[in-house]
């Protein structure tokens, strides 16, 4: 891969120098003229290379036209944890590659308190995509994106017509080509392993038979393009190779760079830190990227805090796409200057554009888990990947929640985690999935400088529909314990843990909801949406209000929860997002 260290990207950068953060006049006097970008090395520059940045990356790059994509993270391809797909686990918690974020679940005022909660990201080339668990899920997205196809009279976003850049992405390995829901050659490699509930571990089959049998009906395909019924098991499949090894972006930027090593820079172990903005006539334009390099995120492993940086300018000819992730996405737009300006106001910074949705709007999945001790071991738990959708209190076109299974103690994301899993091969977990939940919470600023800590907060459960939320949470956790106690079952069940058979009643269910929730799918803080909604960061194009040349492309992108694991949708937006940058640069030519 062309990884260049920052020492040579400053050589091809325009301009350097070191900044300085304060206050300046507000708005759009306070930019100057634009400068002349033509001589630029650079046609874009991307920020990040996950499920976001790396598809348009290199799409562009293939397409001939120069990238630079300014990563935080390094090049982690040596890493076993982050290239073996059974070690998915142990890549959630390497600190080589931990980003060591903390969230709030609740409001300060509310009557539980879950402060400072881990929520595990990665910083490194492919983003969270070589640290994830591999599940390759699209179902759930109906609702979504024909919303977004009805809003901007764009058939292009409708559900069927997404369904061409999964297809595109898709290197399926367990399907026989032709199929038109699938893709066959494309960059992401996906496999599918039958659940086989082995003979030899007679207890292991009685828990999965009976979880089967209590599922419904099977759902052949989670992955094409037709609406989940309401109620069914499906088998999902894994973004992994036959040889066990994951499959990600990064391996796509490997490709890329190597076919053309000219058009695709990558800069690692560089943090960006300020959009460049400049005025044209009336409009405000984005024309590059402020960076730090050398300098980490105050939440990376090996980070000193806040420290003066040595920062370098490098200008772009054409735009500047930032898929910094949930987190850190707005907060770069924020530090620029775009944003909610009474948020900005706080902090000296000069409000540019005043966007109050920048921030706002943070989704994410409620998780909620049922714990179960066993009394032996499980000998066979391999191939146990089936998923099972059902639906509770909700109006929504397809199923709003969805079961997994994990063989072993798991009640949300801890350090620590691989080494719990290994060792509780006697425990069953069911998590309920709550897909669309109602919550919105928010990132913001704790301070201007590009290393302060982010405040964010999940305001769970806090929005209209909320308590909707929780009793579906807690219904499903009735449901799996009463398959739990059939007698096929019961009899190799120990105790169950969690809960506890001492929480009986709805309202001490409802309790252990709210101590129990987790989620580690989050996104929507800038959102994609109308221009009459005040909320809106993006148009249907990717574009920032409000400037031109700046687009936001990734899991931020989403005007709500895309399904039930957002990678592969993700991906496809990107794809899609890729599209309408190509479109609009051969227009300009």
């Amino acid at each position: 891969m062309a990884i260049f260290s920052f020492l040579r990207a400053v050589l091809l950068a325009l301009i350097s120098s070191r900044l300085a953060f304060g206050s300046t006049a507000q708005g759009l006097d306070a930019l100057e003229e634009c400068p002349d970008t033509e001589s630029s090395v650079y046609d874009y520059i991307v920020v990040g290379s996950g499920a976001g940045g790396g598809p348009v990356a290199a799409r562009l790059s293939e397409n001939g036209f120069s990238v630079l994509v300014v990563e935080t993270g390094l090049d982690q391809s040596n890493n076993i944890n982050t290239t073996l797909a059974s070690l998915a686990f142990a890549a959630i918690d390497d600190p080589k590659i931990d980003l060591n974020y903390t969230v709030d679940e609740y409001p300060s005022e509310f009557p539980i308190q879950r402060n400072d909660l881990w929520y595990p990201r990665a910083s490194a080339i492919g983003g969270c995509t070589i640290h994830n668990a591999i599940e390759n899920n699209i179902g759930g997205l109906h609702q979504t994106l024909d919303t977004l196809a009805r809003t901007f009279n764009d058939s292009t976003w409708t559900r069927d017509n997404m369904q061409s850049f999964y297809a595109l992405i898709e290197r399926n390995l367990y399907l026989t080509p032709p199929n038109p829901d699938h893709g066959f050659g494309g960059w992401l490699s996906t496999i599918r392993v039958p659940v086989n509930f082995s003979s030899t571990d007679p207890q292991w089959e009685a828990v999965g038979t009976a979880v089967i049998n209590a599922s419904g009906p099977v759902i052949e395909d989670i992955n094409s393009h037709l609406p989940l019924p309401h109620f069914g098991r499906g088998l999902s499949s894994s973004t992994s190779d036959t040889n066990g090894h994951r499959s990600s972006i990064r391996d796509r930027l490997d490709v890329v760079a190597a076919n053309s090593t000219d058009k695709l820079t990558i800069m690692t172990n560089t943090l960006a830190t300020k959009v460049l903005l400049c005025r044209s006539g009336g409009d405000v334009v984005a024309y590059g990227l402020s960076v730090a390099p050398g300098a980490k995120l105050p939440i990376a492993q090996g980070s000193s805090g806040k420290q003066d940086l040595n920062e370098t300018r490098i200008v772009a000819k054409r735009e500047v796409i930032i898929s910094a992730g949930v987190f850190q996405s707005p907060q770069l737009l924020m530090l620029s200057g775009i944003g909610d300006s009474a948020q900005l106001d706080k902090f000296d910074i000069p409000s540019i554009v005043h966007l109050p949705g920048v921030g706002s709007n943070l989704q994410d999945n409620d998780e909620v888990p049922t714990l179960w001790e066993l009394k032996q071991n499980s000998t066979d738990p391999v191939g146990f990947g089936e998923v099972f959708s059902t639906s509770a209190q909700s109006a929504t076109t397809e199923p709003d929640i969805l079961a997994y299974f994990v063989p072993a103690d798991f009640h949300g994301f801890v350090h620590g985690l691989s080494t719990i899993i290994a060792d509780t091969p006697n425990f069953f977990t069911i998590v309920n999935l709550k897909a669309l939940s109602s919550s919105k919470g928010y990132v913001r600023l704790t301070g201007s400088h590009p290393q302060d800590l982010l405040d964010i907060n999940k305001l769970r459960f806090q929005a209209p529909g909320g308590q909707q939320d929780i009793v579906a949470l807690r219904e499903g956790v009735k449901r799996w314990r009463e398959v739990m106690k059939t007698p096929e079952v019961k009899q190799y069940v120990e105790k169950e843990v969690n809960p506890g058979a001492n929480v009986t009643t709805d309202e001490d269910l409802d309790n252990y909801v709210l101590e129990s929730v987790f989620g580690h799918h989050a996104c929507c803080t800038n959102a994609i949406g109308p221009e009459d909604d005040p909320q809106a960061v993006l148009d249907g194009d990717f574009n920032v209000r409000g400037v031109k040349n700046l687009r936001v492309v990734d899991a931020s992108s989403w005007p709500e929860i895309p399904g039930y694991f957002p990678t592969s949708p993700t991906y496809m937006i990107a794809e899609k997002a890729a599209q309408v940058i190509l479109r609009d640069a051969r227009q300009s030519l």
